[in-house]
């Protein structure tokens, strides 16, 4: 079921009371969700994500919702610490319910969410409470939750499409391609695939992702380049110029170019102010210990499910 999509009040209510798997994790470790609504969060460290789209790595104090199947385990860093809460579109909409929220707005929108401390020292509580968590007790842990959601419908309202479902619709699709360009951040010939995942031309495709997210495409990939080479020089020995080439850029100079431009200071003094930090370690001069891992998940369990089927055909603009 696309994430976009909400239950009606009258069928949303599952037999039982609506409960919620919630998991809390520190250490080495992963987790498995079917479809649904998956919220993760990483508390200290790294996390990762897989999903159809791709993989790609969560930082310390990040927080998103991804349409599952989805798998999360530890980042490269020691000392990780990440949680979700998953369910169902139904045990959601349920829970919204009865936190008292209207029908159109019983759902749970994919992205990036901008959480204040308090409201991360929430959800880890909430992450806490174990599997089969009741959803009541869930969404009374985290409070209110349009406080969260509050960018994201401000997207949702950007987006095209005559009805508001059309629109929520829209944003799933923009935000499964969000996540695509993510996740190839580091390789080149990417905003082709992200177009044709939600239907769109490559053009239409720039055009409607720099009015819904306030960033060009170009843009965005450049920001998780960059961030990606900012991980690479905190947890890796990798040479300055083998960092830039592994994040996607084209050479050393462009690399250490928009590096200064973006950060202040050169990938060199950056990487020596990390070791320095006492907050971190010295995990740049050395190489990082290799967490202990379940055996690699078969790709089955992330299934390829880019196709929509053509009721669900998107508005043009």
């Amino acid at each position: 079921m696309f994430a976009s999509q909400w239950v009606p009040a009258a069928q949303a209510r599952p037999a039982a009371a609506a409960t919620l798997q919630c998991r809390h994790v520190a250490g080495p470790g992963d987790w498995v969700g079917g479809p649904g609504w998956v919220l993760v969060a990483c508390f200290e460290g790294g996390a990762e994500i897989r999903t159809a789209e791709g993989q790609w790595a969560l930082a310390a104090g990040e927080v998103q919702v991804v349409e599952g199947p989805v798998v999360v385990c530890a980042g490269r860093s020691a000392g990780s610490a990440w949680g979700v809460v998953a369910g169902s579109p139904a045990e959601w909409s349920w829970a919204l319910g009865e936190a008292g929220l209207p029908p159109a707005r019983r759902f749970v929108p994919t992205g990036d969410y901008r959480l204040t401390s308090d409201q991360l020292d929430r959800l880890r509580t909430a992450c806490q409470l174990g599997d089969q968590a009741p959803a009541r007790r869930v969404l009374e842990t985290l409070g209110d939750p349009t406080r969260w959601s509050a960018n994201l419908i401000e997207q949702i309202g950007r987006c095209p499409g005559r009805s508001a479902s059309q629109r929520r619709r829209v944003h799933a699709r923009l935000q499964r391609a969000r996540n695509l360009l993510r996740a190839r951040c580091s390789q080149g010939r990417h905003t082709r695939p992200a177009a044709a995942l939600v239907g769109y031309t490559v053009g239409h495709f720039q055009r409607i992702f720099h009015r819904v997210f306030g960033e060009t495409v170009q843009g965005f990939v450049l920001g998780r380049r960059l961030e990606l080479a900012r991980q690479l020089l905190e947890g890796t020995r990798l040479s300055i110029g083998d960092v830039g080439l592994s994040a996607g850029f084209e050479s050393r100079w462009a690399f250490a170019r928009q590096f200064r431009q973006r950060y202040g200071v050169t990938a060199g003094v950056f990487r020596r102010q990390a070791a320095l930090d006492p907050g971190r370690g010295a995990i740049a001069q050395r190489p990082l210990p290799t967490p202990a891992r379940a055996a690699p998940r078969p790709a089955a369990f992330v299934p390829n499910v880019i196709a929509y089927p053509d009721a669900a055909r998107l508005p043009a603009a």
